[in-house]
């Protein structure tokens, strides 16, 4: 069951870093966007499961990439 909840933790923080993170480089760029639309959230589920599926992926693999970035920082900070 900690492996279970440590997964569920692991995935939600993973997709909110990377929200938040394409959030940021949208702002930064000088694209405003609302965070809703670059959420996996929509009002119809049938209709728009193609974008919500393309925004959680973009999430996902942003959010990954940040937080492995952040971590060999990390390490290399304490070992290096």
């Amino acid at each position: 069951m900690d492996d279970f909840l440590g997964i569920i933790l692991l995935r939600t923080l993973v997709r909110i870093i990377g929200q938040y993170t394409r959030y940021f480089l949208f702002w930064l760029i000088g694209k405003k966007r609302p965070l809703k639309s670059l959420s996996n959230i929509s009002k119809n589920e049938y209709k728009d499961l193609g974008n919500a599926l393309s925004q959680d992926f973009l999430n996902a693999l942003i959010g990954s990439i940040v937080l492995g970035t952040i971590v060999l920082i990390i390490v290399a900070m304490v070992f290096g």
